[in-house]
This record gives structure tokens, C-alpha cells and sequence, in this order.
């Protein structure tokens, strides 16, 4: 798994950097900080749990606790779940968390579009990809020879914590 840290606009390539330091006497402002997250996994419940813990690690380090956390990680969660039980492995995740947004996609090897269920109240599942539509802001799926790759957006709606 790999993970890098940036802050600013340094996370769009070395030419958004600043090339000068600040001068004499003055302090540089603060930049907010972005993580951005890879990583691929053969596709077991282990993976998804794993990475699950990793990205709410990352998402706490930019938004702090906060239910936008909750949304992300939950979102998260799902649909890697999906990735892993209706799909093929390997599943290859990215995830970019901004101080007002994430962007999440996650890709298997499967063609298979995620189809909504509409779980009566005693199954035991299908109601993930329902909570999905109702907690991330944008969701899409594409696919292509490779298989699927879907992905979602997560907006803040708290105000950003205080430091």
C-alpha cells in the first residue's frame, strides 16, 4: 500500500510549488493539508478492513472526527464490500482527501454493475449501496474492458475543525 502526504497545491505536481521561501520576516500561511491514498488488494474481507482503518486514519489527519468522516468511511466500506463480493479481484483503490472534499474510485476486475436492492426488513443485507446513494454527494460507475470502476465524492457539510 502506498500513501502520500501534500499540502496545498503541492498535491497536483512540483510545478504548483512555491519556488521561493517567504521573506525576511514574514511567516508563510499555513497550507491545509491533502492525502492522497493507492493501494490494490487481492479482494479478501481482511483487505477491506485494512483499508477501511487506513483511509479513516488519513480522513481524521485533514476533517478530524466528524461525521463527514463517518460518511466517507462508510461509503467507503460499502462499496469496497461490493468490490470484493460481487466482483473480481484484484480491487485497486484511490483516494484523494481535500480539507472541503474526498474523491474516492475503487476498481475490480468485474463487469458486473452494482444494482440498488430494495431489502425488506428482515434481510440481513442489501441495503448498502441504498445508504451510499443517501450519504455521498456524487456516486458514478464506468466500465470498460478491464472491469469497473466506481466512484464517489464527499463534500463537508461540518465546518472544518478548529486547530
Amino acid at each position: 500500500m502506498k500513501q502520500s502526504h501534500s499540502t496545498g497545491s503541492a498535491a497536483f505536481g512540483a510545478a504548483d510549488r512555491q519556488t521561493h521561501g517567504p521573506r525576511r520576516g514574514h511567516q508563510a500561511p499555513e497550507q491545509p493539508r491533502t492525502n492522497s491514498l493507492s493501494w490494490s488488494f487481492p479482494g479478501t474481507p481482511a483487505d477491506v478492513s485494512c483499508s477501511r482503518h487506513w483511509l479513516a486514519v488519513a480522513a481524521r489527519e485533514v476533517w478530524g472526527e466528524c461525521e463527514d468522516t463517518d460518511r466517507l468511511v462508510l461509503a467507503y466500506s460499502e462499496i469496497a464490500t461490493n468490490a470484493v463480493v460481487h466482483g473480481a479481484g484484484p480491487v485497486t483503490v484511490a483516494a484523494q482527501i481535500c480539507p472541503t472534499s474526498a474523491h474516492c474510485e475503487i476498481a475490480d476486475q468485474s463487469d458486473r454493475l452494482p444494482e440498488p436492492r430494495h431489502a425488506t426488513p428482515g434481510d440481513v443485507g442489501g441495503r448498502g449501496l441504498e445508504m451510499v446513494q443517501l450519504t455521498v454527494d456524487r456516486l458514478q460507475v464506468a466500465t470498460d474492458q478491464a472491469g469497473k470502476t466506481v466512484t464517489f465524492d464527499v463534500g463537508r457539510r461540518e465546518d472544518e475543525p478548529e486547530h
